[in-house]
């Protein structure tokens, strides 16, 4: 029996007959594993000899997908498809090696094998995760794993060979589970697609496929964007997406200010200097920070993964930066009547390129009592940023309006009330909003983010066979309500919405639970 027990878009972490998975199979001693492996034919060979091919095919817990093309939009498509519409456990047979098991994995592999790895060997060459060399130019072997370090002792090359080819897969699919462990695979899958122009084109290919697929919204890992593949991540893609959908503000007046190193943004020291400088002449003011890759109004800066980057801090933009932050920050600026801007160097580029996209004049100033004098002059309406916070956080995560009438705690730690009650805090470990009482009763009557249970007592965990039904719209790490006619609770996510009910292994980590169903 499969069981998934964590899920980063369409890769998986879970067990498989008490293997952890992802798995390399060694073809040398396949084990247990293979014996769940389904077997089927070529397809042509249905055609050609339809009797033969019924008696050959043995149905398995395992599906195995047998890729003919080796192009990289085949590739992709093939099995991002199998991985969308079929939830069963995935054996990619001889596709994987050092360099792209964690790119198999990513794109929802959950057991490949060493096939490669020996046929490498009997053609003398030798496997890394930075490449392959022919063994014959090595004057000193670049990995210390136990074949390596024991070479004389085998009777031949491709003895030995086959060991150290083997260890490498196995040692790369390790690493990828502890990554995908630490929600950081995405990283790991970048440092390896750059070495290979075909493991490049899968990534961006796969990058390509839209928002539909799982990836988790929040995290509590940091986004590292640094290459313009990052920029094309889907929790960078989704960010820009969602933020543009339900970004309001409250001004006539946009303020362009530039990041910090420190997240969030309000507690670094430049931008506590920035406010103290201005007093009350930026209240009523929006602002929008800027920075490479992100454009994030201040209403979003506690929202992943604005809360939760870091980047090179080079002082350099490249072209390309400067037009991919310049075209989303001119969508935003179509929302003000007027746009003042305190950017010096690359991000006052950015800023000149978004005027020309958007049509807007900006208004740019050198210093503190310029930036004030022009603020005072500019039109305004006053807000209160911590609702604002609240309003716009709530909209990017449940598409919800709930009106909330109490702030409590100490930046970013925010807390709020409904009528004395506390109905939401902000979660600064994954960016999001953690929700209470009548906040959660209001997205279960709204049908939103909701988990309907069988009745049973929640102890902490809720299996997946225990869900009847669940929002399609739930991706990992989502702040979920669940519900019976006898509890209701607020929980995180484990896997998507789509799975729960109908694969093994956990579905929702229960965080509270309140008596009464909803």
């Amino acid at each position: 029996m499969f069981r998934i027990e964590k899920q980063d878009g369409l890769a998986r972490l879970g067990e498989l007959n008490g293997a952890i998975t992802p798995h390399m199979i060694d073809l040398r001693s396949p084990g247990e594993l293979a014996d769940l492996v389904e077997r089927r034919p070529p397809e042509v060979a249905r055609e050609l000899m339809p009797e033969a091919y019924e008696a050959l095919v043995r149905e398995g817990e395992v599906r195995k997908l047998v890729l003919t093309s080796q192009l990289p939009r085949s590739l992709v498509e093939r099995i991002v498809s199998f991985r969308k519409s079929d939830p069963s456990p995935l054996y990619l047979p001889s596709l994987a090696t050092p360099q792209n098991a964690s790119l198999l994995i990513y794109l929802g592999a959950d057991i490949v094998d060493n096939a490669i790895a020996l046929r490498s060997a009997a053609e003398g060459v030798y496997l890394t995760e930075s490449g392959s060399f022919n063994l014959s130019s090595l004057n000193e072997l670049p990995c210390r794993c136990r074949a390596c370090e024991s070479r004389d002792d085998y009777d031949s090359d491709f003895h030995f060979l086959t060991d150290h080819n083997t260890i490498a897969i196995e040692r790369e699919v390790r690493l990828a589970r502890a990554m995908l462990k630490a929600e950081r695979l995405r990283e790991l899958v970048e440092v390896r697609a750059k070495a290979n122009p075909e493991t490049t084109a899968m990534l961006r290919i796969v990058d390509s496929s839209g928002r539909d697929l799982p990836f988790a919204r929040f995290r509590r890992s940091k986004v590292y964007p640094t290459s313009e593949d990052s920029f094309a991540r889907p929790e960078i893609a989704y960010y820009f997406e969602r933020m543009l959908e339900i970004y309001s503000p409250s001004s006539p007046t946009a303020l362009l200010i530039p990041c910090s190193a420190r997240k969030p943004y309000s507690l670094s020291k430049t931008h506590r200097e920035l406010r103290s400088r201005l007093g009350r002449a930026i209240r009523g003011v929006n602002e929008i920070i800027i920075s490479s890759p992100f454009v994030a109004p201040r209403e979003l800066e506690l929202t992943y993964p604005i809360l939760s980057y870091d980047t090179p801090t080079t002082g350099m933009w490249s072209e390309w930066e400067v037009q991919f932050v310049a075209e989303r920050l001119a969508e935003m600026l179509t929302r003000f009547e007027s746009v003042v801007a305190f950017l010096h160097g690359g991000y006052r580029r950015v800023a000149e390129k978004a005027g020309e996209i958007a049509g807007k004049d900006i208004v740019f100033v050198e210093d503190y009592g310029e930036l004030r004098r022009v603020l005072e002059r500019s039109g305004k309406v006053e807000f209160d940023l911590y609702h604002e916070i609240f309003r716009h956080m709530l909209s990017y995560q449940f598409g919800v309006e709930f009106e909330v009438d109490g702030v409590r705690g100490r930046y970013p730690n925010l807390e709020y009330f409904s009528r004395g009650e506390r109905v939401a805090r902000v979660d600064v470990r994954y960016g999001n909003l953690d929700i209470y009482g009548k906040l959660a009763e209001f997205l279960v009557e709204q049908g939103i983010y909701a988990v309907r249970i069988d009745e049973f007592d929640v102890k902490g965990m809720i299996f997946s066979r225990g869900v009847i039904e669940a929002d399609e719209k739930i991706r990992p790490n989502d702040v979920v309500v669940y519900y019976s006619s006898s509890i209701f609770g607020v929980g995180q996510a484990v896997i998507p919405g789509s799975l729960m009910g109908e694969v093994d292994g956990k579905a929702v980590v229960s965080r509270r639970k309140y008596r009464g169903g909803v």
